[in-house]
């Protein structure tokens, strides 16, 4: 009809817009999840500049956000590492810059804060409770004794209040240091003493880790020369066996005399023990087990391992005790003569 205006467009034809069909897509979400979907959606502070990329190569883009610029690291070097400089340091350091450390500077030391009294003296309170009888001399004396305490309790609160300001300006405002006065690192600072010792053991902290780390990392890096093959084909000069890393059985020549022996050695050796007395009293106490008892009837079971001496020996023995026999007898002979 021409006398009416135009009709509204059907519901069929409506497009949701997009912070709507965030909130449908999301409906049954975390509202924190949802209100991120949602500013994500409407909000181009918090869309991304790029645009998607397609296909299956990765390409190394900035995620940026809105109108954030990208950083001047990201677009002006490239991905190849710094180089390291003598300015640069391998960590970081909360030490006071170098131009606080001492430098013999004349006027280090002369700048510090008086202490305040330990203890403000509070005693002129008690005088107020006094309501004994006086003379209006006594009390007009009690009077200026009472002023003069208020007066000092006020300049000793005061000198409290100004130390206490004074020491957190100092330590606010200049905590690392005064130029050519006083600082954290003057080993005799009185007014950052607490700075000073706060660095030193962190120091010394930090010292102790550095040298486990080194210990720990030479640990684990060392190699034995064998190993390594260093002065390979020369004679180290060491016993048998020593230049090998590994657990080794004692070697030793006058403990295991049968190990350096060679075959014709061992095959015809020089002497052949007939009997040991020794090695026979170590082979019968493994066998009872080093018991001293008969296990059956708890008798002793010592035994001796002495035997009859080499027919040579027994001769020797005897010829050595007829000399000393005639040496006796000569000597007794001439002491008579004399007497």
């Amino acid at each position: 009809m021409q006398g009416y205006g135009r009709m509204a467009p059907s519901s069929s034809s409506f497009q949701p817009s997009a912070g709507a069909t965030a909130l449908t897509a999301s409906r049954n979400a975390h509202p924190t999840t949802r209100l991120d979907s949602f500013m994500k959606h409407t909000d181009p502070g918090f869309q991304n500049a790029e645009a998607p990329t397609q296909g299956d190569r990765f390409i190394r883009k900035m995620a940026t956000y809105g109108q954030v610029r990208p950083s001047v690291s990201f677009i002006s070097e490239s991905r190849v590492a710094r180089p390291m400089k003598e300015t640069s340091a391998i960590d970081m350091s909360n030490l006071p810059q170098h131009a606080m450390d001492p430098r013999g500077d004349p006027r280090e030391g002369t700048f510090e804060i008086p202490p305040p009294p330990e203890k403000v003296d509070d005693s002129f309170i008690a005088m107020y409770k006094n309501h004994s009888l006086m003379l209006p001399s006594e009390r007009y004396k009690e009077h200026l004794k009472m002023k003069a305490g208020h007066q000092k309790w006020k300049e000793e609160r005061d000198a409290v209040f100004r130390y206490r300001k004074r020491m957190q300006v100092l330590e606010r405002k200049h905590p690392e240091g005064i130029l050519g006065v006083d600082g954290p690192t003057h080993p005799d600072t009185i007014l950052y003493r607490d700075r000073h010792e706060q660095l030193a053991q962190q120091a010394e902290l930090k010292a102790q880790h550095a040298e486990g780390r080194f210990a720990h990392l030479h640990a684990q890096n060392v190699s034995d020369d064998a190993v390594a093959h260093r002065n390979f084909g020369t004679d180290p000069n060491w016993e048998r066996s020593k230049d090998i890393a590994i657990q080794r059985k004692k070697v030793d020549p006058e403990a295991h005399p049968f190990r350096f022996l060679d075959t014709h050695e061992r095959l015809f050796p020089k002497y052949t023990p007939v009997w040991d007395p020794e090695r026979a009293a170590a082979l019968r106490s493994h066998e009872v087990r080093d018991k001293k008892h008969n296990i059956v009837n708890g008798a002793d079971n010592s035994m001796s391992y002495a035997v009859a001496l080499p027919w040579e020996e027994i001769q020797r023995q005897a010829v050595e005790k007829r000399m000393a026999e005639i040496e006796s007898r000569k000597m007794r002979s001439q002491s008579a003569n004399e007497i």
